[in-house]
């Protein structure tokens, strides 16, 4: 979808594009994520499942590591390939939980519920998609032991993040720039989990961002998934996404993304639709 042909500069387009994006993510959330939530504690909903969830760690976790030894965020030397898939984000770091919040909450709301009994309180965990911190900062709150380390593509995220911890008094937390596929060389085996939040659409190369899931975590660590998936959803917003949401790539159906994960080397897979539209994956390695 362009508009183009009418005769709107592409700037213009553009505002247009997010516009139509806030707000069907809003008339969303108020006509049927909301609407769910009553309904799926009283039973009347009932999402779907594939697969068991995984049996729940036998250690305590892996403590405090990387902030104690990162007090500031560590950002890239180099703008590095593929930056223009967040530069948007970057342009609107300072507002965007205000546009994406109220669609999101309710989803990680529910998600969270499932994952708690699976961070002991002092579990390391790894947000990779940050944003502007809004889960990442809550997810240091459920690991008081331990920590969470916020990265992202986007610096400017990264930074927002930070300075959204420190003015929380979150200490807890470590802010790396990093792309997904290609993270740090030493963060092999030292996560009990990893956690990406509605992000894992705008990931160029899910196989190999997959893999690094998996490397980065300990013996029996668990990753986390949140994001859009049932086909009919797939099939019903694609369109939209692709012309409005920066960065999109691509949905992942239940089908998929259990593909994803076992050619990526994890041993147990589990998702679960959180709310119409949207689930949780949880991988064991």
């Amino acid at each position: 979808m362009a508009l183009e042909g009418l005769g709107i500069p592409p700037e213009q387009e553009r505002v247009a594009a997010g516009a139509m994006l806030v707000g069907s993510l809003w008339y969303y959330a108020a006509a049927v994520l909301y609407p769910s939530l009553p309904l799926k504690q009283a039973g009347l909903y009932r999402p779907r499942h594939v697969g068991e969830r995984p049996p729940k760690p036998e250690s305590a976790g892996l403590g405090v590591h990387y902030s104690r030894r990162y007090p500031f965020p560590v950002l890239l030397e180099e703008r590095p390939p593929g930056y223009e898939l967040v530069d948007e984000f970057d342009a609107v770091a300072a507002e965007y939980e205000t546009y994406v919040e109220p669609f999101s909450a309710p989803v990680i709301k529910e998600a969270l519920a499932v994952m708690r009994p699976y961070l002991t309180p002092s579990a390391r965990v790894i947000d990779t998609s940050c944003g502007a911190g809004t889960e990442s900062t809550l997810l240091a709150t459920l690991v008081p032991d331990g920590e969470v380390v916020a990265a992202d593509l986007a610096a400017v995220m990264v930074e927002t993040t930070f300075r959204r911890a420190r003015s929380a008094g979150i200490g807890n937390m470590a802010f790396f720039q990093a792309d997904v596929s290609h993270l740090p060389a030493d963060f092999g085996g030292m996560f009990d989990a990893t956690f990406c939040s509605l992000a894992f659409h705008h990931y160029p190369d899910p196989p190999a961002a997959t893999r690094e899931l998996h490397r980065i975590l300990r013996p029996k660590g668990y990753a986390f998934i949140v994001d859009a998936g049932p086909a009919w959803f797939k099939l019903m917003s694609s369109w939209l996404a692709k012309w409005a949401d920066p960065g999109w790539i691509a949905f992942h159906t239940e089908d998929e993304f259990e593909i994803l994960i076992r050619e990526a080397g994890f041993s147990a897979f589990h998702w679960e639709e959180l709310l119409p539209g949207l689930a949780l994956v949880i991988a064991m390695k």
